[in-house]
């Protein structure tokens, strides 16, 4: 699936949702493994704004409760 700019620009709408609770809007590592975890949604099919928003919201739990490297 190629993925145009009119649906980049729903995936960055979902991230931002997702992080504007956070301070600075969450860290690049974080945001980077949730974006994936969309982009990977979007391959799949999922496509609606509040199926994406699920799969962000999923994905930054899971990112949240990783124990991070050191």
């Amino acid at each position: 699936m190629k993925i145009g700019d009119g649906f980049k620009a729903r995936l960055e709408f979902v991230l931002e949702q997702v992080f504007a609770n956070l301070s600075h809007g969450g860290d690049h590592e974080t945001r980077a493994f949730v974006a994936q975890r969309l982009l990977k949604a979007a391959q799949a099919g999922i496509v609606r704004l509040d199926d994406l928003k699920r799969v962000a919201g999923e994905a930054l739990l899971d990112a949240l409760q990783a124990p991070k490297s050191a």
